[in-house]
């Protein structure tokens, strides 16, 4: 904990310090790389998206992102604005399996395919977006699945391959209905994030602890949310 803080406080200097050194393109590295080092200790996911921007992603307005991998061509993607982008997700801007040609096409390099996320999109966790894909306004993309098309405005998108399995407006009724979705006018997200580990444990548990586990659907039925 002590080196922690430590290591904080020397971020902190360094960065107040380089701003009166003359400016070269070194000095403003160094203070880029400072500066996003003390995001980081503040609020990781905004400096996630402070990172991709250095990668070369074109990033929208108000975006937050828990670890994603741009992979080899950054360049080639796109993040509109106020979108969500979970951990572990892979943008995969290439398709190298066309080498496998090579000894039949000696001067074939590679298939490149570029990406595009709408505004006001959520990605979920592990979610795999494949080249040459872009997603509309207001898409959410299930956890898990592997995107390998594209898709319009208000879709849901779930599985591999990914399809559309309702539109976002019934996602929202759906959720928004649920008692599984939980609301608080003094801490809600992202603030509840930051907050200690007892604190959001108590929270969740208090509110949704009595609520039974969904059952298997029923053949035939229709499996709704709590």
């Amino acid at each position: 904990m002590i080196s922690y803080f430590f290591k904080g406080m020397m971020i902190r200097l360094l960065y107040f310090v380089i701003k009166y050194f003359p400016r070269t393109k070194f000095i403003n590295k160094i203070q880029r790389i400072l500066y996003v080092k003390q995001l980081s200790r503040v609020d990781g996911s905004l400096a996630d998206v402070e990172i991709a921007k250095d990668l070369g992603v074109k990033v929208g307005r108000d975006c937050r992102f828990y670890g994603p991998d741009f992979g080899f061509e950054p360049f080639l993607i796109e993040i509109g604005d106020n979108v969500i982008i979970s951990g572990r997700v892979q943008f995969i801007t290439h398709d190298g399996a066309v080498q496998i040609f090579r000894k039949e096409i000696p001067n074939i390099v590679n298939r490149y395919g570029k990406i595009k996320i709408g505004n006001n999109c959520f990605i979920g966790f592990g979610t795999i977006i494949l080249p040459n894909v872009q997603l509309g306004t207001n898409c959410i993309v299930a956890a898990g699945s592997v995107v390998a098309d594209s898709f319009p405005d208000d879709s849901v998108i779930m599985g591999n391959p990914a399809k559309v399995i309702f539109k976002t407006s019934l996602y929202k009724k759906l959720s928004l209905s649920s008692r599984l979705t939980l609301f608080d006018s003094v801490c809600s997200f992202p603030e509840f994030n930051y907050q200690p580990y007892e604190f959001r444990k108590k929270f969740i548990l208090d509110r949704i602890g009595h609520i039974p586990i969904r059952k298997p659907k029923k053949k035939g039925g229709q499996q709704g949310f709590c």
